[in-house]
């Protein structure tokens, strides 16, 4: 670290930094704060540190235009570092503990984008005109914003991708390996680590064949290179900003690359998927205690069965389509309930949301989808190839009695309950 810090300030900084393993560019923001700081006080003293001097460091922030959200973080590491000083007796009391920041209304710092914003992104010169520049990373500036959009991960995420985290799950499909196993590779937090399966569009557009026409270079998208804190998707943000008010037109400073992520989460709502799973979809920290507790990787059936269900509404993509699109399963099925060794089950209902008819479900496996009689077993329409329509068949004879309640259920209710795969 460069950052210069008189003693015994800088006996404090190393009492702090060696008491956990903390990344290089954590160590050097810290160091850089107490050091803004240290010069503020004109290195008072350290134990005639006050309160009055971290409020009056604060009202300096303040008053340089530093956001509120700004100033609350740095006087949360000056608390951090004091709560060392104190435990080392260096300090009395902790000078800034119960420092507030008074925060002013302003507006959220990042929102989805619109269905019109996406229409205009996905139709640009990048998507239309093979526009591919050396700033947003050649082909990573085509891939990333649809990665990000069927995915919700963050953009360090998808940039640091190697070709094999890219994985195929037997009897599943293909899905995201997001893990800090490479040594390059850095994430958030612990809850970052995860699994996404790959969307069918995303498949139609042609990615499976990208990502093994880079198999030669490791890297998933090699002209991505990192900025100097070693954060691959660094210049690509810079870029694709640059991108979103230059060419796409999109004027709004709150529409970023991270409002994939909105509106991701936005979409994911509005389909219907549970909290929980679209919470590991997307990394974010259970907030219940129930959710700690089982293995550390959430299981792939419901995360497969979550994106067959995640529809983007009034877009088209038809145009970056490389083959026929996937069979889907229609479009009056709105509530998958369960998924099994690479197919998934759904009932089908009108868009009022109650299933109409006789009990039936569809079933679909990768590019076939079939229709079954819950009350007979009977084939009604469509085809699976045949060990697969066997599978659907048995299943239908073990729960046949919770298909029959929870088809009932809906008819009044229009909520379904998941059922157990076949074991």
């Amino acid at each position: 670290m460069l950052t210069i810090l008189p003693s015994p300030y800088s006996k404090i900084f190393d009492l702090w930094a060696k008491c956990a393993i903390r990344r290089e560019t954590t160590v050097d923001d810290y160091g850089k704060i107490f050091a803004s700081f240290t010069e503020h006080v004109r290195g008072k003293e350290i134990a005639l540190i006050s309160r009055a001097d971290v409020l009056g460091f604060r009202d300096f922030l303040v008053a340089q235009g530093q956001s509120p959200a700004t100033v609350i973080r740095k006087i949360g590491i000056l608390k951090t570092l004091f709560r060392v000083a104190r435990d080392y007796e260096l300090l009395a009391a902790n000078p800034a503990d119960q420092v507030r920041t008074v925060y002013t209304a302003r507006q959220k710092a990042r929102i989805a984008f619109s269905p019109e914003d996406l229409s205009r992104i996905f139709n640009s010169s990048i998507y239309t005109d093979n526009y591919r520049p050396v700033a947003g990373g050649k082909d990573a500036c085509y891939w990333l914003p649809l990665l990000a959009l069927f995915t919700g991960a963050r953009v360090e995420e998808l940039a640091q991708l190697l070709v094999d985290d890219i994985r195929l799950a037997h009897g599943l499909g293909w899905y995201i390996d997001i893990s800090d196993e490479a040594e390059h590779s850095q994430l958030k937090n612990a809850a970052s680590r995860r699994r996404i399966p790959l969307h069918r569009t995303l498949v139609d557009c042609g990615f499976l064949d990208y990502a093994h026409s880079a198999r030669d270079s490791r890297f998933l998208f090699p002209a991505l290179k990192p900025n100097p804190r070693r954060k691959f998707g660094g210049y690509f943000s810079t870029f694709f900003s640059g991108h979103l008010r230059k060419r796409v037109r999109i004027t709004d400073t709150r529409k970023v690359f991270h409002s994939f992520r909105h509106t991701f989460k936005d979409i994911c709502r509005r389909c219907g998927i549970d909290e929980a799973v679209h919470d590991a979809l997307t990394g974010h920290t259970a907030p219940h205690a129930g959710r700690r507790y089982g293995n550390e990787q959430y299981p792939l059936e419901p995360l497969f069965a979550a994106i067959e269900q995640f529809e983007v509404q009034d877009l088209d993509l038809s145009h970056l389509y490389t083959c026929p699109p996937s069979p889907r399963i229609p479009k009056a099925v709105s509530r998958i309930i369960s998924a099994y060794r690479g197919i998934v089950v759904a009932f089908c209902q009108t868009r009022g949301g109650n299933p109409q008819g006789p009990p039936c479900l569809y079933a679909r496996y990768n590019d076939a989808v079939a229709s079954f009689s819950i009350m007979d077993n009977r084939l009604l329409s469509g085809v699976l190839p045949f060990t697969k329509q066997v599978l659907v068949q048995a299943w239908i004879e073990i729960r046949r009695e919770e298909l029959i309640a929870n088809w009932e259920n809906g008819k009044t209710s229009g909520d379904f309950f998941q059922i157990d795969p076949l074991r």
